[in-house]
């Protein structure tokens, strides 16, 4: 089994080793609103995986959705990918939509994929060479979908009555309902019970966090690893990088879900509570 992260180090060295296909993660940030590095220089041997364009399902409404296991495999294949291909996954901007494309493939059965850790500046940090974009010839993808890795808003409703521990990745204010929410018609505030962990809380200089420091960040918001955990955020993206962090912590029972609260916070059928 692939290792969930690899230093800019091990990447070298695993591609020196053997063909490996790089994907780079590409999305807007929605907050900022500042655009992703779409046209710059990218890593050998690169394929882009856009979160805002086709690599998510937007005819349900939502940002980011996980598109169908059909769907994934068509732009997959198209990317010149295999269920064989050994993939790194990268961001533009150290850790920040890398783990949500590592999730997707997890749950599609993709077996032998990793994050590269500091994304691209990292590996440009270290002296390493960039290309222009290459194009792939098209192959065919065979998914092996997985239950567990996502989760909708019924199985939210249903965890909130449970021991489920839900972890939401959005910043402080917006997680106490103290500042509008950037998506117009989402109301402000979280699900009831759940503990907010900021996804940057567990990244420094655009790396994670060594695992004695997320455990002690977990331990601190009173999470239990051992007992099943929902990851949310705004539209299931950072909450990727909680839900990888719980998992290099020795954590095993972990889902993301996947409208997280561009559903939730819009639709007024879930209950939303705020801290005052």
């Amino acid at each position: 089994m692939a290792p969930v992260l690899l230093s800019v180090g091990e990447l070298a060295n695993t591609m020196q080793q053997k063909p490996v296909t790089l994907v780079r993660a590409l999305m807007d940030d929605p907050v900022s609103k500042t655009p992703d590095s779409r046209t710059a220089m990218v890593l050998p041997a690169s394929v882009d995986f856009d979160l805002d364009n086709e690599a998510s399902d937007h005819t349900t409404g939502l940002p980011h959705s996980m598109p169908s296991a059909e769907d994934m495999a068509i732009y997959l294949g198209n990317q010149g990918i295999t269920a064989k291909t050994p993939i790194a996954v990268y961001d533009t901007r150290g850790i920040y939509s890398a783990p949500r494309v590592w999730w997707m493939l997890k749950a599609l059965g993709h077996q032998d994929v990793s994050i590269l850790n500091g994304g691209q500046p990292a590996w440009e940090k270290a002296g390493l060479p960039v290309s222009e974009q290459q194009q792939y010839g098209k192959l065919t993808y065979q998914a092996t979908p997985r239950q567990g890795w996502f989760v909708s808003a019924s199985n939210v409703l249903q965890a909130l009555e449970t021991e489920t521990q839900l972890i939401d990745a959005r910043s402080t204010p917006r997680f106490k309902g103290e500042v509008p929410e950037p998506r117009e018609g989402v109301r402000s505030g979280h699900m009831p019970g759940a503990f907010n962990i900021p996804f940057d809380s567990l990244l420094k200089d655009r790396h994670f966090l060594s695992t004695d420091k997320l455990n002690a960040v977990f331990e601190q918001a009173n999470i239990d690893l051992r007992k099943p955990i929902i990851c949310t955020c705004g539209s299931g993206v950072t909450a990727c990088i909680i839900g990888v962090a719980a998992l290099l912590c020795g954590a095993t029972q972990v889902s993301v879900y996947d409208g997280s609260w561009s559903e939730w916070g819009a639709d007024t059928q879930y209950p939303v509570v705020k801290d005052m």
